[in-house]
Parts: structure tokens; sequence; C-alpha cells
């Protein structure tokens, strides 16, 4: 399903002519700025000259992510600077990020993605439906600019935004997924070994407007699936049905974390599975859910006393397919989200074990016919915090 989309380009950075040479002087200081973080030292490089063959709106957007990038750096290395709870958690060597963040907010799930790419070594491949974040597409550029490998693919739908433009001028390659159904994942990888995932589209509305969620995790295995996944789109041009996942099942500092990708791994199936497993509770957050196997297992646990909340994104929910008065009259608590944009989440917590998430909305659309991700997370500790996630939104509902 496509995000409500806004433009946000009603201002337009202006460089002074005579001041080029003290902001590339002031550029090459924070070149090699550091900032250490929870899982290593993430390193700031920006290049603050004119990109060679960048012009018009995409060397603006350009501007303005680079402007953003520095003051990421500013603002984080100012004192008492400290994380937000509200937006970032942690377990071992997953994070866990939420949305909607404030802009000014240093350590928002904006900043971390930006973050986790300017940290890169070797690689960044980033499957995104949807680039519109001038800051990320900054910190791709001067990965690029630096040596390290970049590629992307993304949806034939947003192939004009100046953020992807700008990366095309740049010479980063760039596959476009120009099926009618959506290449629809919103992940990236680096160095082969950090794995960024979720609900959230690299925009403004999915950053700073919408409820969203994303994981970052650093796995080898992990990253080795989503890295054949991304292969299967970008190197052979396959997009729909491929090949089946390498590691299924990865085992990491507690946590267990099953991976799938649709259409080719049956994630409706694991969905199912992981419901029917309910003993206590099930909470779901759904920006769409039409899926009828998916609201029969939540019923079959109902009938079994397991208790059901819901959370529906009000756009969304009371069309012809939605499942929320299926559910309603089958006993499960089904609220509206009180979010006045969009809540585009589509998670599940159950028992306050296990959480299900990714890019994959509870539909047939979505089982069968786009390209998703869906992660499927045995950790209390990362259940806690998706659970504390739905009771905030769950309050601001209504029935």
């Amino acid at each position: 399903m496509r995000d409500a989309v806004t433009k946000y380009y009603n201002r337009r950075i202006r460089r002074n002519a005579r001041g080029a040479g003290l902001l590339r002087a002031v550029a090459l200081v924070f070149l090699l700025a550091i900032v250490a973080g929870a899982a290593g030292l993430i390193h700031y490089r920006i290049a603050g000259h004119p990109v060679a063959g960048i012009s018009g709106r995409a060397a603006d957007a350009l501007d303005r992510g680079r402007a953003f990038i520095a003051r990421q750096i500013q603002e984080e290395h100012a004192p008492g600077a400290r994380a937000d709870d509200a937006q970032e958690s942690e377990a071992g060597a997953i994070r866990v990020y939420f949305a909607p963040c404030q802009s000014l907010n240093p350590f928002g799930i904006d900043r971390a993605l930006v973050r986790m790419i300017s940290g890169a070594n070797r690689s960044v491949i980033a499957a995104f439906y949807d680039l519109e974040l001038e800051s990320v597409a900054a910190a791709l550029i001067e990965r690029h600019r630096a040596g390290v490998t970049v590629r992307i693919v993304s949806d034939s739908d947003y192939s004009q935004r100046d953020a992807v433009k700008a990366c095309m001028q740049a010479e980063i390659p760039v596959v476009f997924d120009a099926r009618e159904p959506f290449m629809h994942n919103k992940f990236c990888v680096v160095d082969d070994r950090v794995v960024w995932t979720g609900s959230t589209n690299i925009t403004h509305n999915g950053m700073y407007r919408n409820d969203n969620n994303s994981l970052l995790i650093e796995s080898e295995r992990l990253a080795a699936d989503f890295t054949d996944e991304f292969a299967e789109m970008f190197s052979e041009r396959r997009f729909g049905k491929g090949k089946r996942t390498p590691y299924p099942v990865v085992e990491m500092d507690g946590a267990r974390i099953e991976c799938y990708f649709s259409p080719d791994d049956g994630v409706q199936a694991a969905i199912v599975r992981t419901v029917a497993s309910a003993k206590e509770e099930v909470a779901v957050l759904a920006f769409a859910f039409t899926s009828e196997p998916i609201a029969k297992a939540l019923a079959a646990r109902i009938r079994g006393g397991v208790r059901v909340r819901a959370v529906f994104d009000k756009n969304q929910a009371g069309n012809k397919s939605a499942q929320d008065d299926f559910l309603r009259g089958c006993g499960a608590d089904v609220r509206m989200d009180g979010n006045p944009y969009i809540m585009h989440n589509k998670v599940m917590v159950v028992d306050g074990e296990v959480v299900v998430t990714g890019s994959y909305n509870f539909s047939k659309a979505a089982e069968t016919k786009n390209d998703e991700n869906v992660l499927i997370v045995h950790s209390r500790a990362i259940a806690d915090q998706y659970r504390r996630e739905f009771e905030r939104i769950y309050a601001a509902g209504s029935p």
C-alpha cells in the first residue's frame, strides 16, 4: 500500500560562493569525526564540495542532506547529549527504533539510519521502496565517493524523487522494479554485517509523521539472507518469486530470529503458526489487514481464551476486505489509530515474547505479489519494547 506523500521542498539552501572555502574547511574537520555507539565506533565523513554531475533539484536535495548530517554531528557531540528512550531501545546486538520522531532529536530513527550508512567501510546495499530523505541520499553519495560499493533497488513509482535522482547523477547504480506489484522492502545492509529493516519508508512521512518501526541488527548470517535477496533483484533483475532464504533461523545474543521473504518463503503460514502458538495475548498493529487466514487464526485463539487486541489504521479499516469488523465480531478488542496521519506498522506481539515485524502488510498482495520481508523475533527483551509501543498507540486510539 502506498503511503500518503507530502512534498517538503519549500526551502532551498543557498551557498555563498565567497564562503565556499570556509565550508570546505569545516567539512574536512567533520570528515573524520567519530561517534561512539553501543555496538562499536561509527564514523561520520562529510564531503562539503559540490559533486560533479549533480544539478538542479537533485543538487538542492543533496545540499539539504549534507546540512542535516553536519547538524547531526554537532548535536551528538554537544555536552549532555543522550539517547531518547522513547525513540531507541537496545538489547544486545539488536536495536529497536520507533517513528514518528522529532527531526531535532539527535538519536531518532532518521539519525540512526544515517549513522549506519555513514559507518560503511566496504559496501552498502539498499532496497528502499521509496527513497525521499535527502540526509540518507547524502550519506549514500558520500560513501560512494569514498570508494565504498553502494547499490540501490527501488520501486519505479518513486523513480523521480530528487533524492533518487541525486544518487543516480552521482553514478550510484539503481535498479527499479517496474512491475505493477511493489518492491515494498525497506532494508539496508552495511559491510555484510549490519541489517536495517522494518516498516519505515525512507521518507519525511515515514520518519516524522507516521507510526513505524525499524530494527538494526548485527549478524553476518542475517546480513547474508538480505544480501542474497538483494542480489536477486539487483543482479538478476528477478522480482517476485525467487530462491529460498539461506539462513531461515538465526540465533544471536539470546534471541532467535526467523527470516522470511515474500512471495518466496510462505510468510502467511509462518505468521499463522506464530499466532496459533499464543497462550495469553496477541497484540496487533496493522496498517492494512485483509488476510482471512491470519484473521481466522486470531479468531481461533480468541475462542481458546487468548486476549486479542488490535489497532488498525483508520484509513484502511472498514474497506471491503479489511478484517477489523470480523475480528471485533469474534471478540477482539479493536481500535482505530489516533495518529492524524498514518499508523503504518505491521506488527504482532505474542505473549510478550515474540515479535512479528517487517514490510509485510497482512494482505494477499504482500503474500503473493510484492517483494517483502518479515522477521519473527523470539526475545522477551525485544518484545517488551514493542509491547510498550503498542500500549502507546492503543491508548491513543479509539473504539
